[in-house]
């Protein structure tokens, strides 16, 4: 990212604040047993909901990201974690916030980056949770940086 683009970003951050964090899904499913010693592969992404973020108020927006946690040995999964949540954020200035959202590379940062490095210490929360409950031995998620 450019200078002149990072400053934008970072104006963008400033026109709003997080006011609220909820878990609105959470569902983890196990098939099968993870065996000490035994290669397995780990798939993990993040989605947001269409219409993101949602106008509830002039001053407020709402995002709706879904995270999916995959483990496989070979084709077969093992283990699946998927977390729905809900985001909501205040307008501190909502005419720069509406300004700059309007370009594109910026609101494809703040919401592929931003929001990730936001949500994923409490998706892989719910991941060691998840298998935790249903008797498995959790695999730590990597920290993201």
């Amino acid at each position: 990212m450019s200078d002149q683009e990072n400053d934008r970003f970072v104006r963008l951050l400033k026109s709003l604040v997080l006011r609220d964090i909820r878990p609105m899904e959470l569902q983890s499913q196990r098939f099968g047993d993870l065996v000490q010693g035994q290669e397995v592969q780990m798939q993990w992404n993040q989605a947001l909901a269409d219409g993101d973020p949602v106008a509830v108020n002039p001053e407020l927006r709402v995002f709706r990201p879904k995270y999916e946690f995959v483990v496989k040995r070979g084709d077969a999964e093992i283990f699946r974690q998927v977390s729905k949540f809900l985001l909501g954020f205040s307008l501190v200035n909502p005419a720069t916030f509406e300004d700059l959202w309007q370009d594109e590379q910026l609101r494809t940062i703040f919401m592929t980056r931003q929001l990730q490095k936001t949500m994923w210490p409490l998706f892989r929360q719910h991941v060691l949770d998840g298998m935790s409950r249903l008797g498995m031995q959790p695999i730590p998620l990597p920290w993201m940086i």
